[in-house]
């Protein structure tokens, strides 16, 4: 007997929720929520498989057919109609703990890349306050307000900014953004 199956075995409930069903709602009812209990299953089965089989061909198209092509010296071959070629990539990502996350934001100021960085900053108003939310931004901590804010840089951009200024031979720090730089294979179909 599966786990779902001696689920069925052990539910109990109130019996007045019941005063409307009859046997064969009941029954009808029981059948909808095991079927989608076992789409459930079958979907989580396929999920985990997709997740597999992605595994792998980010295997063959980062690692395996790059390192090929490079050691025989192509960056461009048509195998059966199609089209491989390589590519450059990047990624990366902004650290989560926020005193690493402001070091981060500070060395792409200090490397002229400031302007890629973005900031947020807002305020909770009160009832009748909507002239004063319209104010202008420096008046806020004048007037006693606590705004919240939140300073970021997109991760696309983050990406685009990191392969452009080691493109360019500029400073960055790849080890700070866990930027890692590579070589991915593109397959073109006929």
């Amino acid at each position: 007997m599966s786990k779902n199956d001696d689920l069925w075995e052990t539910i109990t409930a109130d019996a007045s929720v019941f005063v409307g069903l009859t046997t064969e709602g009941g029954s009808e009812l029981s059948d909808l929520v095991r079927q989608a209990a076992k789409i459930n299953v079958q979907l989580s089965a396929k999920e985990e498989e997709a997740r597999t089989l992605k595994r792998k061909r980010d295997r063959y198209m980062y690692d395996l057919i790059p390192a090929k092509m490079r050691e025989v010296g192509m960056d461009k071959v048509e195998v059966k109609g199609n089209t491989v070629s390589l590519h450059p990539f990047v990624s990366a990502t902004m650290p989560k703990d926020p005193m690493e996350k402001q070091i981060a934001l500070q060395h792409l100021r200090s490397v002229g890349a400031g302007d890629f960085v973005k900031n947020t900053v807002s305020v909770n108003f009160g009832l009748r306050q909507d002239n004063e939310a319209k104010s202008f931004e420096a008046d806020l901590h004048d007037r006693g307000l606590e705004p919240e804010s939140k300073t970021w840089i997109e991760p696309m951009t983050l990406k685009k900014l990191i392969r452009e200024r080691v493109e360019n031979n500029q400073e960055i720090d790849l080890e700070l953004f866990n930027a890692y730089i590579g070589t991915v294979a593109k397959i073109k179909g006929a």
